[in-house]
């Protein structure tokens, strides 16, 4: 009887590792100790599905236990938000690292990594087509088209980009989230290449 309750204890253990997640934080300095830094769900943000931690010494930790991957968000309090930017995460069962600023980045998984290459690429397309906008309205009629040429070239090679990110990543959290937010900029064709209507 003594085994076999140390083997369903050993059993248990090993699930529960399994499942666990954590996500260790770091801010730029220690300006923010006392405030919180919160787990929001992407979807379905009610208040029992949030979990939160104090930062101290400029870091903080959120741990718990997960069933399956899912898209979160690692934010502040509204005020701070000027200053920290909010991050897409992966609430899967591993170690995460989050660097919470101006710019923030995840790392510890293949999922959280993906979703981290995702919103760079994304960041970099929209900063460059909002920059062309700002000329293209300075400019003369003479190197408007010219503009305009580079603004759309920007958004078709992120729409390509998009469509190829999803079709690597159909099969899982990340890929869906691209879709379900990026899929208006596709065309009727990539749509149905992608076989996820």
């Amino acid at each position: 009887m003594r085994n076999a309750v140390y083997i369903l204890l050993l059993f248990l253990v090993g699930c529960q590792s399994k499942d666990q997640y954590s996500i260790q934080g770091h801010l730029p300095d220690k300006t923010f100790d006392g405030e919180f830094m919160y787990l929001v769900p992407f979807e379905n943000a009610v208040k029992e599905r949030v979990d939160s931690a104090v930062i101290i010494d400029g870091k903080f930790r959120i741990e718990g236990v997960t069933q399956h991957a899912e898209i979160y968000i690692v934010r502040a309090k509204p005020l701070l938000r000027f200053t920290l930017q909010e991050l897409l995460v992966v609430k899967e069962a591993g170690e995460l690292t989050v660097s919470i600023g101006s710019n923030s980045i995840v790392r510890g998984t293949a999922l959280n990594d993906s979703i981290q290459r995702w919103k760079e690429n994304k960041l970099k397309a929209d900063y460059l087509y909002q920059k062309l906008k700002q000329k293209y309205k300075l400019a003369d009629n003479i190197h408007q088209p010219a503009i305009k040429q580079a603004a759309d070239s920007i958004n078709s090679r992120m729409v390509d980009f998009n469509v190829h990110f999803v079709r690597n990543n159909k099969d899982n959290v990340v890929g869906q989230f691209v879709y379900k937010i990026m899929s208006s900029t596709f065309s009727k064709e990539q749509k149905m290449s992608l076989n996820l209507q």
